[in-house]
């Protein structure tokens, strides 16, 4: 599983969780998981809470999260982003990753999707001088 992505597609996923957070308050993860037996949204806001995801300033923290072998994906906004975004929003992120996923273009569609929620945080949570980064930009694994 950590070894899905390249090291080099790593650097790319994680330059694009960074160039996010150049023009928004909000924070960006990827979680990757091998397996997700149950419901993808439960685990997906399971992991949300492990990572402390719901503990910045501003309740905008989004989780992109994927489970490679069940070929399982969820996108998570908490409540500051979600309730500012307009109905089924996460779900058009999903689904245009999911097309850059069958195209096997993972790393293109995680970037892409990644840019999409940043867009919609740049438009709700522009940064701020004093801003500071409150959680890893680092890809997190799982089980």
């Amino acid at each position: 599983m950590r070894d899905f992505f390249t090291d080099e597609q790593k650097l790319l996923i994680k330059a694009a969780i960074d160039k996010a957070e150049k023009i928004t308050s909000g924070e960006i993860r990827l979680h990757i998981e091998e397996e997700c037996n149950g419901d993808v949204m439960h685990r997906a806001i399971h992991v949300f809470n492990q990572l402390h995801m719901q503990k910045t300033k501003y309740r905008n923290a989004v989780l992109f999260y994927l489970a490679i072998g069940h070929k399982k994906l969820a996108v998570v906004g908490d409540e500051g982003i979600h309730a500012k975004v307009p109905d089924g929003f996460w779900e058009k992120v999903k689904e245009h990753m999911i097309v850059r996923f069958k195209e096997e273009k993972y790393t293109e569609g995680i970037c892409e999707g990644i840019n999409m929620a940043a867009e919609m945080l740049h438009i709700h949570f522009p940064r701020h001088a004093n801003d500071k980064n409150q959680l890893s930009d680092e890809i997190s694994f799982g089980k």
